[in-house]
Parts: structure tokens; C-alpha cells; sequence
């Protein structure tokens, strides 16, 4: 079998209701799609997460994609090395290794397409007899107190474990946020994300105050590159402290988990260098006793590796679940994916991802047709 060509699909969809973090408003999501297509007619499905999907789309066609003709589209560790040392050598981070996930993704697609199995099969396998695992709903974006615990509490009742919100406007204005939702809802995890909208102090007076509130976690109080503070906050703050959603390869995690790791580390599929990586942080996670709960917020893609990675991981806990009314989740799964009613779901257990791209996504989400 081998590689015949490499192209990338861009697709989006405007939202139904804008959502706002610390960082920006989002009106429109966008995603780059990498499709792999063989000699055998088989084609694997990727995506490539960054907040430009024609960069990525110009790091897949031209600079991925000469590396990859003609290559045997099984030799999934072989041409991740290539990519990085042939294709990155003077990017390691970035749009160039979210592109490299996006074509690492649509091999291991291809690879269970062939042999007939789901990813997490040839992962190794379920680490549980049951590979389904808790879920965490995450559509807490920045609203008034009272409008925010309500929707905590409606997940709740839905059977989720856990719920995400995002703060990082100012102490007091967060603390209101956590305060009415530990109000409403006390059987349930909370973690509290601040999209790195805190300098290292503001973020130390701000966990002093989550610790009183039980949250689970602590997710980006700072920015991604700062991990020296990262290791300081871990260190100082009871709150568990979260990071790496914006951070690339294992080396990029390893400076997260010294000198004092954090608690939870949660590496984008789509962002991180592809499952081939992932599987490799997680390793590396494991060996410093961290969790790992990966970042799933952009697509059907994302949200179907990320559960084949998490049921064969374990130092896997929590899967994001993204309930924001975007199209691209549902309509890429080949099966119904869905969390029960005891707030678990598992990962898809058709050939491959389990995602498609038929001609009615193509058509109604072109990315030339959104609204920007």
C-alpha cells in the first residue's frame, strides 16, 4: 500500500451562541482537515488544530506532503520521524507540528481501516474491561453567576461527573462564578480554566481562593510558555494545577513535570504531534504518577482519537466533552457517541477513527461559506 496523495479540507461553522473566555469571543469555528489517500482506495481522516486552518493547510500540501508520497502509509513511526526531522526541523511547535498531528491522525485511520479494527486496538488495547471513561461537560464560558450555575447544574443532572468553566477576568469576578455554582451543585467535579489570563501572582491569589472552593483542577493560569511558573504553582498551591493544551511533543510536556510536575496534563491529539506522540506523553506522565485528561475542543476528529487514546491509556481519567451546539462533532462520527447516564462513554468501535467526511459535510460547512 502506498500514499498517493495528501490534501486538506477546511470546514467551520458559525455558533449559535458566541462564547467568551478570558482571551477572545468565538463566533465562528474552524478546523483543517488532512485526508490520506492510498493506492488501495483507502483514505485516513486527521485534523490539524490551530487557530488558522490555512497555515496548516499550506504546511500539509507543501511541505508534508512531498515527504509522504509514495511511503507506506503503515510505517506510522517511521514517517512521524520524517515529518518532524524532514518537515519541522526548524518548527517544533506551532502550526507545522499541529499539521503533523493532522496527517499522523489520518495514518492511524488508515491503519485500523486496513486491518479492519478501532485505533485503540492497535494502540495496545483496553487497559479496562470496560474502556469507557468519565466525561466532563465543558460549555461554562463567561456569563453572569447565576446563568453559569444553572447550566452546571443542568449537566449534572444529565449524569456528568464533572464540569469545566472558564474564568480568568479578576478574583473577585471569578470567585462570584465558583461560589454560585459550588452553591447549587456539590456532587460534582469542578474544574475552573482561566485560559492563561493571569500573570504568576495574580494566579497564586486566585488558587488561595479556589482551594476553599474543592475544585479539581486549576487549568492555565498562566501562559503556556511560562513553565517555570507552571512548576512554582504546583509547588505552592493545594489546588491540583492543569496544563499543556497549548503545548507540543514530548519534549515540550517534559518541561511541565519538572522540577515539581503538575496534576494533570492535557495534551490536544490534534495539536501535540497526533496520537503517536500522545501515546508517548502519556507514558510520560505516567511514570511521574500525573493524570491525563486530553483536550478535546474543535471536531469529531479530535473527540474520537481522544477516546481511543484514553481507552487504551491508564493514567487516562477524564474526557473533555464538548456540549457547545457545533455541527463538526456529531456529523463526523460514523456511530452514535455519547456519554450514559452514569456520565461514561466509550470510545468508537468502528474500523479506524470511526469518523467520515461525506459530501453533505463538505458541502454545507466549506469554510469559504462561514461568516468571518
Amino acid at each position: 500500500m502506498e500514499i498517493t496523495d495528501v490534501r486538506t479540507v477546511k470546514l467551520g461553522a458559525e455558533m449559535e451562541r458566541p462564547i467568551q473566555n478570558a482571551r477572545a469571543t468565538m463566533e465562528v469555528r474552524a478546523s483543517a482537515f488532512v485526508l490520506v489517500k492510498t493506492d488501495v482506495g483507502l483514505t485516513g481522516i486527521g485534523e490539524g488544530y490551530g487557530p488558522n486552518p490555512a497555515v496548516v493547510e499550506t504546511v500539509v500540501e507543501e511541505i508534508l506532503r512531498p515527504v509522504l508520497l509514495g511511503e507506506d502509509p503503515l510505517d506510522i513511526e517511521h514517517l512521524w520521524q520524517r515529518m518532524v526531522t524532514d518537515g519541522g526541523y526548524f518548527d517544533q511547535k506551532g502550526h507545522v507540528i499541529a499539521a503533523i498531528s493532522g496527517v499522523d491522525l489520518a495514518l492511524w485511520d488508515l491503519a485500523g481501516k486496513y486491518h479492519d479494527a478501532p485505533v485503540y486496538e492497535l494502540l495496545g488495547g483496553a487497559t479496562r474491561d470496560d474502556p469507557s471513561v468519565r466525561a466532563y461537560a465543558n460549555d461554562l464560558y463567561w456569563d453572569d453567576p447565576e446563568t453559569m450555575a444553572d447550566r452546571v447544574a443542568e449537566y449534572a443532572d444529565r449524569g456528568f461527573q464533572g464540569v469545566k468553566i472558564h474564568i480568568g477576568r479578576s478574583r473577585e469576578a471569578d470567585k462570584r462564578r465558583v461560589r454560585a455554582i459550588t452553591d447549587r451543585v456539590e456532587e460534582c467535579a469542578l474544574m475552573v480554566d482561566a485560559n492563561c489570563g493571569y500573570d504568576e501572582a495574580e494566579a497564586v491569589q486566585v488558587g488561595d481562593m479556589l482551594e476553599s472552593y474543592d475544585v479539581h483542577w486549576y487549568e492555565e493560569p498562566v501562559r503556556p510558555h511560562a513553565h517555570d511558573a507552571y512548576s512554582a504553582l504546583a509547588a505552592e498551591l493545594r489546588v491540583p494545577i492543569a496544563g499543556g493544551e497549548n503545548e507540543y511533543t514530548k519534549w515540550g510536556f517534559r518541561q511541565l513535570l519538572q522540577p515539581t510536575p503538575v496534576d494533570q496534563l492535557l495534551p490536544n491529539v490534534t495539536r501535540c504531534g497526533g496520537l503517536t506522540e500522545a501515546r508517548k506523553i502519556v507514558a510520560l506522565a505516567e511514570t511521574f504518577g500525573v493524570g491525563v485528561s486530553p483536550h478535546s475542543f474543535s471536531t469529531g476528529v479530535n473527540l474520537a482519537a481522544s477516546l481511543h487514546l484514553l481507552g487504551c491509556s491508564p493514567a487516562c481519567e477524564w474526557i473533555e466533552w464538548d456540549v457547545t451546539p457545533y455541527p463538526l462533532i456529531d456529523e463526523l462520527l460514523v456511530s452514535d457517541v455519547d456519554v450514559d447516564a452514569d456520565g461514561y462513554v466509550a470510545p468508537p468501535s468502528d474500523p479506524g477513527l470511526g469518523v467520515e467526511l461525506p459530501d453533505r459535510v463538505l458541502d454545507r460547512y466549506d469554510l469559504s461559506s462561514v461568516s468571518s
